[in-house]
């Protein structure tokens, strides 16, 4: 008959891979929302840049219509 021993140190390595695996999903929770928050940043930033550039575009084509420079 068998007998495998249980070893004492048993319940700490499975806290231990627990708390691993609790920071492991804490990490890559953290890391996603960075990667949001940067993607984000940069949508608001372009969208910011094509409202000036469409502005003006459109005040270079208003002028245009007076015979102005442009």
């Amino acid at each position: 008959m068998d007998t495998t021993v249980v070893s004492p140190f048993a319940r700490a390595k499975t806290v231990v891979f627990r708390r691993l695996i609790t920071f492991r999903h804490y990490l890559n929770a953290t890391k996603t929302c960075a990667r949001a928050l940067r993607e984000a940043r940069r949508r608001r930033k372009q969208q910011a840049k094509d409202a000036r550039l469409r502005d003006f575009f459109a005040w270079c084509s208003g002028c245009e219509a007076y015979g102005s420079i442009f």
